[in-house]
């Protein structure tokens, strides 16, 4: 029996790269960071999976910026003019640990941002009550910065 499940995931995998015109290559991003992406050649449009996880900026037709927004992995398709594949990208986004300290205390998730001090800052993962608490401020000073007091 064993032998036979190998060959059907033999099969299986035959049978999903023959329908799968281009090959699907990585790409890894970090969330927060822009990476910029060449493009083998010129494209006509471009299709990520899911944009809350990634999302794309284009800045010509055989270059663009990838930002990573959330942590999780999606695809984007890349066509040309003739709406034929160019590239079939696995995008693979995970959070930067560079400068950062995370505190647990029980269920309740906080992280900071480290230099000299440390400042809280909002992170996907922590805790809502720590994301919401950390978003106020933010919001707040952007409208202070705005000159917006309402």
């Amino acid at each position: 029996m064993r032998p036979m499940i190998a060959v059907f995931v033999s099969a299986a995998a035959f049978a999903v790269s023959a329908v799968t015109p281009a090959s699907a290559g990585q790409v890894w991003l970090t969330i927060d960071h822009v990476r910029p992406y060449v493009i083998e050649r010129p494209a006509s449009e471009i299709v990520i999976g899911n944009p809350g996880i990634a999302d794309v900026t284009v800045q010509d037709k055989t270059r663009v910026l990838l930002y990573g927004k959330a942590p999780g992995v999606t695809n984007m398709y890349i066509f040309d003019e003739d709406g034929k594949t160019i590239e079939n990208l696995v995008v693979r986004v995970t959070a930067s640990t560079d400068g950062l300290l995370t505190l647990n205390r029980g269920s309740m998730r906080t992280t900071y941002a480290c230099t000299s001090d440390c400042n809280a800052t909002q992170t996907v993962g922590d805790s809502v009550t720590s994301f919401a608490e950390v978003n106020q401020q933010v919001q707040m000073k952007k409208q202070q910065m705005s000159g917006d007091n309402n």
